[in-house]
């Protein structure tokens, strides 16, 4: 009886292939990754254009009152 074809896509399962795969995407430390989403926030925070601080004028009633004597209301 001949052994089927090998499809190419299928993996065998073997443990050479679990440690090579356990080392090459294996779990991260839990620091890591809660130091790295820190960091991501921070960095959406960083690029964020609607979060800019706008330096509020005060006016004075004189101020007011002209404004609302040009505009007509």
């Amino acid at each position: 009886m001949k052994k089927p074809k090998w499809d190419g896509r299928s993996r065998p399962a073997n443990k050479a292939y679990d440690e090579g795969y356990n080392r090459i995407f294996g779990e991260k430390e839990q620091d890591q990754l809660k130091e790295s989403y820190k960091q991501s926030l921070q960095n959406k925070k960083d690029r964020d254009p609607f979060n800019i601080k706008v330096k509020e004028e005060k006016m004075t009633p004189e101020q007011l009152k002209k404004i609302e004597e040009r505009n007509g209301f």
